[in-house]
């Protein structure tokens, strides 16, 4: 009998055990997730660290080309016909160019300009039809005076230092996009008269002899003159002190005297004319930029035909 007991309670312990192993497993907090900073984390090993990737600048001409549509094409031909119509050119209508982000819909190749003579542009210049325009209204309105004024002869060539080039400014890696690169400028380093005369931007633009500024104080000198005596020397003290630092057969010294201005290279007629030529283009274009621009345009005229808000930038 007490066996059967215990044997009947042994059997309900067994049964009992899955029971309260499965409520305690219940119980258990869940494991936490895995933390994704840590997942994300570099290597701590500096050699393994990859240096971070630097991208090089894009250049115009490597930009993703996108063609002209037919629209853009047909309306700059139309403003080529109005902007044209009745000047005195020698040009040849050129396909559209698109080179990346450069290039123009309606280009023409520009040879000479006015007539009577014709001013030869040497070599021919890639341009817009907007530029020819204003070249032909800068020589018959300020040029060709100035030549028959100044030297009793017209300009018959231009010469074409750059014109329709795929670029940045200056060439630059991460400069803003250039007027040439829209064959919107023309850069012209030389004018060529009938008569044979030449007249170069880079030996007859105007040089000023700049004046010296003159020398700054010497700063010791300004801070004892600034300083208050140590002591109050009497009428007698002041004989002595002066006696004794004064100098047999001394002479006073008079006052330092300012370098006078140096007087200006007098202007020729070649400086004259390359200057009006330059201040004159101003009115006409809407970016010059000439010897005192920079270092870059010593020796050209830089003559571009960019939308301005309220008048040219001109230097």
């Amino acid at each position: 009998m007490t066996l059967n007991l215990f044997a009947r309670l042994g059997l309900a312990l067994l049964m009992a055990l899955p029971v309260v192993a499965h409520a305690e497993t219940d119980e258990l907090p869940p494991l936490p997730d895995r933390n994704p900073g840590r997942l994300a984390a570099p290597a701590r090993n500096p050699a393994r660290v990859q240096a971070p990737v630097v991208e090089t600048p894009v250049l115009p001409g490597d930009a993703a080309t996108v063609p002209w549509t037919d629209a853009e094409i047909a309306a700059a031909k139309a403003d080529c016909t109005k902007r044209l119509a009745g000047l005195a050119l020698d040009y040849e209508v050129l396909p559209p160019i698109k080179e990346g982000m450069c290039g123009a819909p309606a280009p023409i190749l520009l040879k000479a300009v006015g007539s009577d003579p014709k001013v030869e542009i040497d070599p021919p210049a890639t341009v817009t039809c907007a530029l020819a325009s204003a070249l032909s209204l800068w020589l018959g309105k300020t040029v060709q005076p100035e030549a028959h004024a100044l030297f009793g002869a017209p300009v018959v060539k231009l010469r074409n230092a750059s014109a329709y080039v795929c670029r940045n400014r200056y060439n630059g890696t991460d400069t803003p996009l250039s007027e040439h690169a829209l064959a919107n400028a023309l850069d012209i380093s030389e004018f060529v008269f009938q008569s044979g005369e030449k007249v170069t931007v880079l030996a007859s633009w105007p040089r000023v002899v700049a004046v010296p500024p003159l020398p700054l104080p010497n700063p010791i000198r300004v801070a004892m003159a600034g300083d208050p005596p140590v002591a109050r020397l009497g009428p007698a003290d002041r004989t002595i002190v002066t006696a004794a630092k004064a100098k047999p057969n001394a002479l006073p010294k008079p006052p330092p005297l300012a370098v006078p201005p140096l007087p200006d290279r007098p202007p020729d007629g070649k400086s004259n004319f390359v200057r009006k030529a330059h201040d004159d283009a101003c009115n006409i274009f809407g970016t010059v930029l000439g010897p005192e621009a920079n270092e870059a345009h010593k020796d050209h005229f830089h003559l571009d035909m960019k939308g301005r808000r309220h008048m040219a930038f001109c230097e």
